[in-house]
C-alpha cells in the first residue's frame, strides 16, 4: 500500500510517501505562493527516489483546509486529480488536525489574518473543539485557561512558540474510513469564512447519483405533501428517458434537488425541494438556474417551462414569480387530496 501525502494549506509545502502504514519519506519547507510551482516536481522526485511509479499509488491523503484560499486548493486539486485518474481512495484531513501532537491535547492554530486565528482542539484523535475562527485575544485566553494543552502550528504571530509535528506523518495516521471521501470529484476546500446563516457558502449543483437517494427522499418527505415514493424516484433516475435530476450539495451534504422533464420545445418541473435548514439561502435559485442552463443548451430551442403548485402554497408561488413564472389558470382538484393547483408558465 503506497500512499501519497500532501499539504499546501499555509506557508509550507509538505509532500510525503507512506508504504504499508509506515512513513517512508517526507519533506516540509516554506514555499509561500510557490506551492503550485514546486508540488508536482517534488512528487515526481520523491517517487523516483524510491522507485515507485504513479501507477503504484494506492491512496492519497490531503489537507482540506482551513487555510490560505489559494494554498488549500493547490494540493487538494492535485490529490483529486490523482485519485480520479488512478481510481484510488482520497482521504481528507483538517489542516488543523494535521498539526496536532499524537496522543497529546493540542490547540491547533493558523494565522487567519485580521487579528484572528483558525482554531481547533484535538485530543487523542478526538475533536474537542470543532475547527472555527477566533480572535487572537480569544485564543490567548483559551490557552491561559487550558495550560495543559499544547499550542501547535506556526504561531509566532501570537508571540508564542510551538512544537512542530510531522504533517506527513499525521496525514498518514488519518488514512481511515472516518476521513475517506465518498465522492472525490466533489471534494471541496474548507475555508471557515463561509457563513451558512447568511447564505454565504459554496453550493455545487450536479447530477443526482444512486448514492443520493436516501438524502433526496428525506428532503422530499420533509418538504412535499405527496412526494415520489422511493420506487418512483428510482424510476425517474434510471428509466425515465426525459427526466433530468440534479442535487444541490454543500460540504458533501445533499441539501436540495430538482426533477424536470424536457420534451420537444417545453420543459416541466416535476419536483423541487430544499432541506428546511437551507431554505431562503439561494439553493432553489441555483436549481432553477441549472434547469434554465439545460434548456438553453438544447439544439432545438425550449420555449416554455411549466409547473403546477398547490393553491395554498403562497410561498412557493412567490418564489416562482421571482423567476418570471406567471399564473395562467387553475387546475381544479389536481392533487390526490382534492386541492386545486395553480398552473404557472415561464417563457424562454
Amino acid at each position: 500500500m503506497a500512499g501519497l501525502l500532501l499539504d499546501s494549506s499555509d506557508k509550507t509545502l509538505t509532500v510525503g510517501l507512506s508504504l504499508d502504514g509506515k512513513l517512508l519519506d517526507s519533506i516540509t519547507y516554506e514555499a509561500w505562493q510557490r506551492q503550485s510551482e514546486y508540488l508536482i516536481p517534488e512528487i515526481d522526485k520523491m517517487l523516483k527516489n524510491h522507485m515507485i511509479s504513479r501507477a503504484d499509488l494506492t491512496e492519497v491523503a490531503v489537507s482540506k483546509g482551513p487555510g490560505s484560499y489559494t494554498g488549500v486548493r493547490i494540493a487538494l486539486t492535485v490529490a483529486k486529480t490523482i485519485s480520479f485518474a488512478l481510481g484510488i481512495p482520497l482521504y481528507l484531513v483538517s489542516s488543523l488536525e494535521v498539526l496536532a501532537q499524537e496522543g497529546k491535547p493540542s490547540v491547533c492554530l493558523m494565522n487567519a489574518r485580521g487579528k484572528r486565528s483558525y482554531f481547533g482542539v484535538y485530543n487523542a484523535g478526538e475533536e474537542n473543539v470543532k475547527d472555527c475562527i477566533k480572535t487572537n485575544e480569544e485564543v490567548l485566553a483559551y490557552l491561559k485557561d487550558h495550560p495543559d494543552f499544547i499550542p501547535c502550528g506556526d504561531i509566532a504571530y501570537l508571540g508564542l512558540s510551538s512544537e512542530t509535528p510531522s504533517i506527513a506523518y499525521n496525514l498518514m495516521r488519518h488514512i481511515d474510513e472516518a476521513h475517506r471521501c465518498p465522492e472525490p470529484l466533489g471534494a471541496r476546500p474548507i475555508y471557515l469564512k463561509d457563513d451558512y446563516e447568511e447564505g454565504r457558502f459554496q453550493t455545487v449543483v450536479r447530477k443526482m447519483m444512486p448514492g443520493d437517494i436516501d438524502a433526496v427522499m428525506a428532503i422530499a418527505e420533509e418538504s412535499l405533501a405527496h412526494p415520489y415514493t422511493r420506487e418512483q424516484m428510482l424510476y425517474e433516475m434510471n428509466e425515465n428517458p426525459v427526466s433530468y435530476l440534479y442535487c444541490a450539495v454543500v460540504d458533501k451534504e445533499v441539501v436540495g434537488y430538482i426533477d424536470f422533464y424536457i420534451t420537444f420545445d417545453s420543459c416541466s418541473i416535476a419536483e423541487i425541494a430544499v432541506k428546511e435548514s437551507f431554505r431562503s439561502k439561494g439553493i432553489g435559485n441555483r436549481l432553477i438556474g441549472q434547469l434554465i442552463k439545460d434548456c438553453e443548451s438544447k439544439e432545438e430551442p425550449v420555449s416554455w417551462v411549466t409547473l403546477e403548485v398547490r393553491k395554498s402554497n403562497e410561498r412557493a408561488q412567490k418564489f416562482y414569480k421571482r423567476h418570471q413564472f406567471e399564473a395562467v389558470t387553475i387546475k381544479k382538484a389536481y392533487y390526490e387530496d382534492g386541492e386545486d393547483a395553480v398552473y404557472m408558465v415561464r417563457s424562454l
